[in-house]
């Protein structure tokens, strides 16, 4: 009997800033506390953070094996990294991932990956962390994949992956400009192929002028690690890159999530990631194939 090949994240809570890591370029000595396992039903992945009265909110892609779609969940932690809540908080027609939360003006906004819609949403709190509502005045036509935001140099930046050819979502990046985050967005075009780090994989960090930009490494499996790329001359219009090469996160061996990571951000005194194994069996395929009956 075949068995059939599923990569399983588990995310966590790094108990150290992200300046911390990039400074070490590692996750060595740093304390973790795990979100929930989700058993065979799931997983929790792509978190991203941010804090409000004492408390720390992290939204997570809640993959699911039997709709064979990802929501956006929540969950939220006190001080002492004890769970309070989790719910789902969005979900559409289409899958959602990758939900990049950060605060503008006063207003929180979340801008998930959503590329089966054929284009990119922004969505902003109407009432926080549980209602969301789209921005209708925000346009950018393509249905980017991890596209990651940045407000540097006076201007909007915008890290992505074009969802076509499929040869891409794992190998380009592309840099769009606007000076405002509703746009409109100019595309510079394609930055970067490189399958060793170039799709977007968590929130820059910002030193001086510079920019360090978490990229995922899948040239040997998809999510199989981290990078960072070092990027400079923003004031000047088109970035460019550092060193000529994604610099390799050091990480821990972790004894049961082995095969890699796909996702680091900063969420104030702490820094979120997932870490995943690859597992082997009939289940998720069970389940997608069921779902497929269905349809028909």
């Amino acid at each position: 009997m075949k068995l059939f090949k599923m990569d399983y994240w588990r995310s966590a809570i790094l108990h150290a800033p992200f300046e911390q890591i990039i400074r070490q370029n590692g996750l060595d000595d740093i304390e973790m506390t795990f979100l929930p396992s989700c058993g065979n039903n799931g997983f929790l992945a792509d978190p991203f953070g941010l804090w409000r009265d004492g408390k720390l909110y992290v939204f997570a892609e809640y993959y699911d094996y039997h709709q064979s779609k990802g929501v956006i969940d929540v969950l939220i932690y006190d001080e002492t990294f004890t769970l309070l809540e989790h719910r789902t908080v969005l979900k559409e027609d289409w899958h959602l991932s990758y939900p990049y939360v950060f605060q503008h003006e006063g207003v929180t906004y979340m801008l998930p990956e959503g590329y089966k819609s054929d284009r990119l949403t922004l969505y902003k709190a109407r009432s926080f962390p549980y209602e969301w509502e789209k921005v209708s005045s925000f346009v950018f036509p393509i249905g980017a994949i991890d596209a990651t935001p940045l407000y540097h140099a006076g201007r909007w930046w915008l890290f992505w992956t074009p969802p076509e050819p499929k040869t891409c979502r794992q190998s380009t990046l592309h840099i769009a400009l606007a000076e405002e985050l509703t746009g409109p967005w100019c595309d510079l075009g394609r930055f970067l192929i490189d399958k060793s780090g170039a799709r977007p994989g968590g929130t820059p960090f910002v030193e001086g002028g510079d920019v360090f930009l978490p990229v995922q490494d899948c040239s040997v499996t998809y999510g199989g690690g981290l990078r960072f790329l070092h990027l400079s001359g923003f004031e000047k219009g088109r970035p460019v890159l550092c060193g000529g090469e994604a610099v390799p996160l050091h990480t821990p061996i972790l004894k049961d999530y082995p095969d890699g990571m796909h996702t680091l951000s900063a969420a104030g005194k702490v820094t979120l990631v997932d870490f995943k194994k690859i597992r082997h069996g009939l289940r998720p395929a069970f389940f997608k194939l069921k779902k497929e009956l269905l349809k028909r």
